[in-house]
């Protein structure tokens, strides 16, 4: 009978915590999705690129969710189950409430160990490649951003001014600058043109205009070419949307890499392809990795925090104030989960004692529990 209790608890809290995750998840992803259309709109990407980098960016936002998802969901069944008198079935078949607690224990550490897998491993796998998508495409919507009177930069060592554009496309009075290298540039005056789609590929069509080649240190060497016609390929610039890789991207075992350098090592600089490992980089790598670890721990406090009400006296005048308390109380825990990693340094004594206080509240919560068990039993 036991099994089956607890069986029906869990299918209840999960259910509930899938319906409240995953809501506040897509209220959020579409608010951010909203924000990103700058890919599109200014920086030129195609609708590929833009949903396929939205979409990898789902987990995150899940994950970023899971804390208050899981608080609210084992506080709403409990409250569910007391006002319904479901507790009393438990009670009424021999299931004390400390081993209730111990279940619920239980489930709390089983969505911990999933969760920090989660953005420990899945997460920066799936920013690293909603990233990859942006650094690896070129400008699918080049003719969006051509605007008239207005110097375009938002390609890559490219600069772009057009003096008009009728409806059809047509441009008239083209001025380009390409940053072929630090050694060589061209700047590139047109009367008219338009941009050629051929494929996948697009062309900017010049007509009636001169190509200036700067070449060497300091414009040591330039050359004048006219021409009546010229075709500029366009396909293969990037954004300045490619970014170097952020934290939050990067393997779990490189940041832990530079914190052992810093705190543990001789805290040199050193650079890898796609991180620099500093004094204030290691940091916020610790910072990153107690998000990725150590915070996931609050789901198992926060579920002894949300246990009391298990052991209140709904019949108890002050039975309201004491469920806002609890609830209170739990919603700190979640802020203060949140602050804890703008407190790590290189201090090793402060630091474990920021670590140490989700156990702090661990205990201290299960103190109360016992001593209502004692109180009640």
């Amino acid at each position: 009978m036991e099994k089956i209790i607890f069986r029906k608890f869990l299918y209840d809290l999960t259910s509930f915590f899938v319906i409240v995750s995953l809501s506040l998840s897509l209220i959020t992803w579409v608010i951010q999705s909203v924000n990103y259309l700058d890919f599109i709109s200014q920086d030129g990407h195609g609708f590929k690129v833009y949903f396929s980098f939205i979409l990898l960016n789902f987990p995150k936002i899940f994950s970023k969710l899971i804390l208050f998802s899981f608080f609210v969901s084992l506080f709403y069944i409990i409250q569910k189950y007391q006002s319904n008198n479901e507790m009393l079935i438990l009670w009424t078949n021999g299931i004390s409430k400390f081993n209730f607690v111990k279940f619920i224990v239980k489930v709390s550490i089983v969505f911990t160990i999933i969760q920090i897998a989660s953005v420990y491993f899945l997460i920066p796998k799936s920013q690293s490649y909603s990233k990859d998508f942006i650094r690896n495409s070129n400008i699918d919507l080049f003719s969006s951003l051509i605007t008239e009177k207005k110097f375009i930069d938002t390609v890559k060592d490219f600069t772009i001014f057009v003096e008009s554009i009728d409806e059809n496309g047509n441009m008239e009075n083209i001025y380009l600058k390409d940053s072929i290298n630090k050694l060589n540039t061209q700047i590139i005056s047109a009367k008219s043109g338009k941009i050629i789609e051929l494929g996948s590929t697009k062309y900017l069509s010049l007509n009636f205009g001169q190509i200036l080649d700067i070449s060497g240190a300091n414009g040591g060497e330039t050359k004048v070419i006219k021409f009546n016609n010229t075709t500029f390929n366009i396909s293969n610039f990037k954004t300045k949307s490619t970014t170097f890789p952020k934290l939050q991207e990067l393997n779990s075992n490189i940041l832990n890499s530079c914190i052992k350098h810093f705190f543990l090592g001789n805290k040199k600089d050193y650079s890898l392809p796609n991180f620099h490992c500093t004094r204030d980089s290691s940091i916020k790598s610790a910072k990153e990795i107690f998000n990725r670890s150590f915070k996931q721990i609050y789901i198992i406090a926060l579920a002894l925090v949300t246990c009391i009400l298990i052991f209140l006296n709904d019949k108890n005048p002050k039975y309201s104030l004491q469920k806002i308390f609890v609830f209170l109380f739990g919603i700190i825990c979640i802020v203060l989960s949140e602050l804890n990693s703008e407190f790590l340094n290189l201090s090793i004594i402060s630091n474990i004692i920021i670590l140490l206080i989700p156990l702090l509240i661990f205990i201290l919560a299960l103190m109360v529990l016992i001593n209502f068990n004692r109180k009640y039993s």
